[in-house]
């Protein structure tokens, strides 16, 4: 991986997973779990069955193309082989990857957990992160429950939901901050809905929803929360409306690990979000 790759990809990763990039050019293990990742060499194919037959199909993140891709639509499912559901930036690539690297896919490589009941959905996922590969495969519970959640965010985003992407050491200078206007904002938990406006339409727009700098320790503990968006200088004026959501999930588990699981709905962290137009934070009250 050269550094003009590498400098290229600063804009969109941020800084924390920049140094993770400049640590995979400098030589990698393929059989370290922790090696950090190149978005263009993850590949994640997952094939989707139900024990009734009632759903049979297969769709990939492909971070060569920075894409979510339909590859076969047998029944339960609404797309074409080969059509692209979704534009993923550089870093959720990786925050992908690296939820999935967390709950042991690489670990459990060449494992059948088998199925527990004929009427759930069964998986077979195919992870590769150059070098490094995996395939597990398994019904929804008989999965470890890290690796169902991680692959939970996976599924995801075939309904246009991505996960939150947690990165406390990056700094907004580190996200693309590209004009557009926030028309709403609602919480549906564990779901952040944002209605966005933006000037395009000539090139697909990337948008991420970052956590960063840490907890704040104030009661209820805050959290700086921004929108990326990289508009790709997009030529084109039209306006457009796009809805996004953003599961809070992952900031959940990263707040746990910090406090500790406190009783179901006693919890609140303040949500200080923050987007590129031109205003200060909002306020969002993010119960659990």
């Amino acid at each position: 991986m050269g550094l003009e790759k590498i400098f290229r990809s600063l804009s969109l990763v941020g800084f924390s997973s920049f140094v993770s990039l400049l640590g995979a050019a400098c030589g990698s293990s393929a059989s370290d779990p922790t090696a950090p990742y190149d978005p263009e060499e993850i590949y994640i194919e997952v094939h989707v069955t139900q024990g009734l037959a009632a759903a049979d199909y297969k769709f990939a993140v492909d971070g060569a193309s920075g894409t979510v891709r339909g590859i076969s639509c047998v029944r339960l499912c609404q797309f074409q082989p080969g059509q692209v559901l979704m534009h993923l930036s550089a870093a959720q690539v990786v925050n992908l990857a690296g939820l999935l690297i967390d709950a042991g896919i690489l670990e459990h490589a060449g494992t059948d957990f088998g199925v527990q009941c004929c009427d759930q959905f069964h998986y077979a996922v195919d992870f590769r992160d150059g070098d490094r590969r995996s395939t597990v495969t398994g019904s929804t519970e008989a999965f470890p429950e890290d690796l169902r959640v991680a692959l939970g965010y996976v599924t995801e985003l075939l309904v246009d939901r991505q996960p939150i992407i947690v990165d406390f050491d990056s700094q907004p200078s580190d996200w693309p901050r590209d004009a557009l206007i926030l028309r709403a904002d609602s919480l549906q938990n564990p779901l952040l809905v944002l209605e966005v406006e933006f000037g395009g339409g000539c090139r697909d727009h990337e948008f991420d929803l970052v956590a960063w700098g840490g907890w704040m320790e104030s009661f209820p503990v805050q959290v700086n929360v921004q929108l990326a968006h990289e508009d790709f200088d997009d030529p084109c004026d039209a306006l457009i409306t796009k809805t996004l959501r953003f599961d809070l999930a992952p900031l959940k588990a990263a707040y746990e690990a910090s406090y500790g699981v406190g009783e179901p709905w006693s919890t609140t962290v303040i949500l200080r979000l923050t987007v590129p137009d031109g205003h200060g934070p909002r306020s969002i009250s993010y119960n659990f």
